[in-house]
């Protein structure tokens, strides 16, 4: 049996700590040790790597240039080839240790600081070593030859390694430090071992004048490491800041609408998945995000079975609020309703009776959702059991039981979807009450079972002028499957215009489903066990490809001005001859 699909939801922001939690564009985001260590492993790796092919190539070419101009194979016992072939093997050694990538952190520190001391230690005695086979007619010129040689060698293996590992701007520079220092010695024996001693007579300072000229290129070498690795450091803690939030790493973007973007993420310590919203004030407007804020602060206590759990919200220090909520590998009653068409009356029962028993809990607790529609609607599998209903995106809610923060409301707007809008959200959407909700049932309840909207327009104002002046078809006459008579006036009674029509709550919706089971039928476990089994796993699949091509799922919410659209006008009123069939 498949996972059930699932969609996003909100985290809390960690309290601000540490040397850059005060920096601008600097976050303080949890810290990921695993993800930390794997990269540092996998860095010194292809560090060892590097160097290990490098300085192959190098000792293949002097082994060929002997041969080829002494005309004999070179002495395995040479000093400088056993030096070389140290070096090789030490990077070599460097990185078969890491890359298994099952080394701790410490012990790849341990490894990280033996690599890059050993290859500059050993860089500096090969080079050394040659320098004490030059003749002397050619003593001088040749050490002078290799201390440039060694200052070069010094730099080349700490700047590439600044680049390659990751590390502090601290662990960096006393790194560095201890690696570049070796360069000066290496070039004070270069000058002491390959000039002759007549000549270091003569000039006692040398050695040290050559290892100041070292020293120098060392100093430089070290400011340059640091500087790279606060540089590097930096865009690094902008990547994660980027992507993560709170303790939640953003792994893909799995859904977009017109306030926000949701991103799959990952617990950064519990490895749990997650749908993470985050919500823009360029694109939602600073005074939808505050009002949006306040409202998940409401959802967030709900704790029903049937609605999406809330995990965390909060705000980055660049002014977006995100909140975190569980993901639901499922699919939206929007996509089962465009691959699968109309469904079976009792499978509908089945599905409406858990959206109600989620409505009951948020409507007693005062909060209406105002945006009930297929698409906030996701059947997914949860703890084995299928066909289980999770009501999506609370986003929209309204707290009729509190007074709305001064500066909050939205008094003169239309907010909802106009497939299943309920008449008075249209013409007064700043009084509107559970009754909304109910509506939006019968509205949804209906698209199951006939497999298309109750009413479709070719605009919106036109569907919405639907909702207020047109009867709808009973779902009997346009479902391809039979509708049981009961269900019918349910349906139809949720549709009714006037709010004091409808039944009186959600509870009552439930018990009425509950009632005509006999007539309707039971949509088993077993019946949903065998639809998952058999028929989730390819429409699952084009469910997915269908959102990662458009990055939306299901029709958009609108805002509408009322004060510049009047419903009410002859402009956008249907014909006598009722609402146009959505194909």
């Amino acid at each position: 049996m498949p996972k059930c699909t699932a969609v996003s939801s909100p985290v809390p922001l960690l309290p601000a700590a540490g040397p850059l939690a005060g920096r601008p564009g600097w976050s303080a985001v949890a810290s990921d040790p695993e993800g930390d260590r794997v990269l540092l492993g996998r860095r010194i790796a292809y560090f060892g790597g590097a160097f290990f092919l490098l300085s192959l190539a190098f000792y293949v070419r002097n082994v060929a240039l002997i041969v080829a101009i002494e005309r004999q194979w070179p002495p395995l016992g040479h000093r400088s080839l056993l030096i070389h072939a140290a070096a090789i093997a030490l990077a070599g050694l460097q990185w078969l240790l890491c890359r298994s990538g099952r080394r701790s952190m410490a012990a790849l520190k341990v490894i990280d600081v033996v690599g890059l001391m050993g290859a500059v230690g050993l860089y500096g005695a090969l080079t050394a070593s040659e320098a004490a086979g030059f003749e002397h007619a050619v003593a001088v010129q040749s050490a002078g030859a290799e201390v440039v040689l060694v200052a070069l060698v010094t730099m080349a293996v700490v700047l590439t390694h600044a680049i390659v590992v990751p590390a502090t701007v601290r662990r960096m520079f006393w790194l560095s430090t201890a690696a570049a220092s070796l360069g000066p010695v290496a070039a004070y024996l270069v000058t002491v071992v390959g000039v002759p001693p007549e000549v270091l007579a003569k000039r006692p300072w040398f050695p040290l004048n050559e290892a100041g000229y070292v020293a120098m290129w060392a100093f430089l070498t070290v400011a340059v490491s640091t500087i790279a690795a606060r540089v590097i450091h930096g865009l690094q803690q902008r990547v994660r800041d980027a992507d993560e939030i709170g303790q939640y790493r953003l792994l893909e973007k799995i859904g977009e609408g017109g306030m926000g973007v949701v991103y799959l993420a990952q617990h950064t310590l519990l490895r749990r998945p997650t749908a993470v919203k985050l919500l823009v004030p360029e694109r939602a407007g600073e005074h939808a995000v505050r009002r949006f804020e306040q409202e998940v602060q409401l959802t967030s206590a709900l704790t029903h079975p049937n609605t999406i759990a809330i995990f965390d919200f909060g705000r980055t220090p660049d002014g977006v609020f995100y909140y975190a909520m569980e993901y639901l590998d499922g699919i939206t009653l929007e996509e089962l309703i465009q691959h699968d068409g109309a469904q079976d009356a009792a499978r509908v029962v089945h599905v409406i009776r858990q959206v109600c028993s989620a409505l009951v809990e948020a409507h007693e607790a005062g909060l209406v959702h105002r945006d009930i529609k297929p698409a906030n609607l996701m059947l997914c599998v949860r703890g084995r059991i299928a066909d289980h209903v999770k009501v999506l995106d609370f986003g929209l809610v309204k707290d009729h039981g509190v007074d709305v923060a001064a500066g909050l409301s939205v008094t003169g707007s239309l907010v909802g979807t106009p497939a299943t809008l309920a008449p008075e959200a249209i013409l007064a959407p700043a009084s509107v009450d559970a009754r909304v909700d109910l509506y939006a049932v019968g509205a949804v309840t209906y698209h199951l079972l006939v497999g298309a909207p109750v009413f479709a327009g070719k605009t919106a104002v036109e569907t919405c002028a639907h909702h207020l002046h047109s009867q709808p078809v009973p779902p009997s006459q346009r479902a391809p499957r039979a509708v049981p008579a009961a269900l019918d006036e349910l349906v139809l009674r949720c549709l009714a215009k006037d709010p004091a029509h409808r039944p009186p709550s959600a509870g009552h919706v439930m018990a009425a489903l509950e009632e005509m089971t006999p007539e309707v039928g039971r949509w088993s476990a077993a019946d949903a066990d065998a639809w998952w089994r058999e028929r989730a796993p390819a429409l699952t699949s084009h469910a997915r490809a269908g959102r990662s091509a458009s990055s939306r799922s299901g029709p958009r919410t609108i805002a509408v001005d009322l004060r510049r659209a009047n419903l009410r006008g002859n402009a956008g009123r249907p014909t006598a001859a009722g609402p146009r069939a959505a194909g």
